[in-house]
């Protein structure tokens, strides 16, 4: 039986579809591995790897990789090659008879890297020292796709840049604004001290001492007397909360765990039932003291306007470098009624304190099952700070 003849012109086509499906394939591998790599690289190794990428794939033996700033200064970020020949590729950059091959090199090869908006911020520039045929379209396609690739890992990275700076700013500004809140409270509580205060107090006094060298009075006038020192005294100690709320002394004095609890005292006068859970006694830098006792003054203020508790547990633990404030109640919650804009303010500004200084704050809430706030901040005791 004889065997058909082969036609070489069916061979030859064969061949050449093969040859291209072998040279997409390399095309392919080139722009999945390298992009998959360069998710791992920070930005310099990143461009150098994608300046060797592209002259293995080109067969070119020198390679640049350059990116101009805002004000058109044009920086070399990567490059492969003998520096004599990289510096007249570098010289033919901005050529405006791109792409002329340099003096003794060939087919030196272009490609512009662009940001999202389309404008060109880079080029990787190709070449090779002996002469070599050009790349074809598919290959110029393929490097202008890893151009791409790179373009999108840079420009990330630059938002990512901007993005961090941004919220340094924003913390920045943050902690200054609570840091002249703070300064702000402390001079009003010291001005309310020395002056209303003093005055309120003095005031009381003087009636109780007119009431006490006063003869007798009718019912009626007797009773108005008493009412007036009620009302006196009233003034006298709403001066003294409003003073401690503004800068309690007793958070200078004797640190969080007893500025908390003064504080909780006015869940007791509502007829909560307060319980403490871990209770931490050490003094702790300024900066955590004042931030957590925020935190659960603001926590209390939210349990006696919203929440319609009966019983609220506290903690105040020091645990592996950690400051943990717990405060929980068994009210109403707030998932069903979202709390008027001024509370969650509250909750926002209670995040912040904890996030300044490098901690955390969350907080869990469901309809009829309460709610239980917890904030941790890094910290070391106070004899322990440098």
């Amino acid at each position: 039986m004889s065997t058909p003849s082969l036609d070489p012109a069916s061979a030859l086509a064969l061949r050449s579809q093969y040859r291209q499906s072998q040279s997409r394939a390399a095309r392919l591998r080139l722009l999945v591995d390298t992009g998959q790599e360069l998710l791992q690289l920070p930005p310099e190794q990143m461009r150098q790897r994608v300046v060797q990428r592209a002259c293995a794939f080109a067969a070119m033996d020198h390679g640049l990789l350059l990116e101009w700033a805002e004000d058109g200064v044009v920086h070399t970020r990567a490059a492969q090659g003998h520096e004599e020949r990289l510096q007249g590729l570098r010289a033919l950059a901005d050529h405006p008879q791109w792409p002329a091959p340099p003096p003794n090199q060939d087919a030196a090869v272009r490609v512009l890297l662009h940001r999202a908006d389309g404008r060109a911020f880079g080029a990787l520039l190709l070449a090779n020292s002996v002469p070599i045929s050009a790349p074809d379209s598919e290959d110029l396609e393929s490097l202008q796709l890893l151009a791409t690739l790179l373009a999108a890992h840079l420009e990330n990275q630059r938002l990512l840049r901007d993005l961090q700076a941004r919220e340094r700013s924003m913390s920045e500004l943050v902690q200054r604004l609570f840091s002249a809140q703070e300064d702000e409270r402390k001079r009003v509580a010291y001005d309310l001290h020395d002056g209303l205060a003093q005055t309120l107090a003095g005031l009381h006094q003087r009636l109780q001492g007119f009431a006490g060298r006063c003869p007798p009075l009718p019912a009626e006038l007797h009773q108005d007397l008493q009412t007036i020192l009620q009302l006196a005294q009233g003034c006298v100690g709403e001066g003294r909360q409003l003073i401690g709320g503004l800068r309690p002394h007793v958070l200078d004095d004797f640190g969080l765990l007893r500025a908390i609890d003064r504080e909780a005292d006015r869940l007791r006068d509502a007829g909560l039932l307060v319980y403490w859970g871990q209770r931490a006694p050490e003094r702790l830098p300024d900066a955590v003291e004042i931030a957590l006792f925020r935190i659960a003054q603001e926590a209390i203020n939210n349990i006696l306007k919203h929440a319609r508790a009966s019983q609220v547990h506290l903690s105040l633990a020091l645990e592996g470098g950690q400051a943990l404030l717990g405060v929980s109640d068994d009210g109403c919650g707030f998932i069903s009624s979202p709390a008027p804009l001024a509370d969650q303010l509250g909750q926002v500004a209670m995040h912040e304190r904890a996030h300044l200084l490098g901690g955390h704050f969350s907080c869990e809430s469901r309809s009829g099952s309460g709610t239980r706030l917890l904030a941790s901040v890094p910290v070391q005791p106070l004899e322990q700070t440098p």
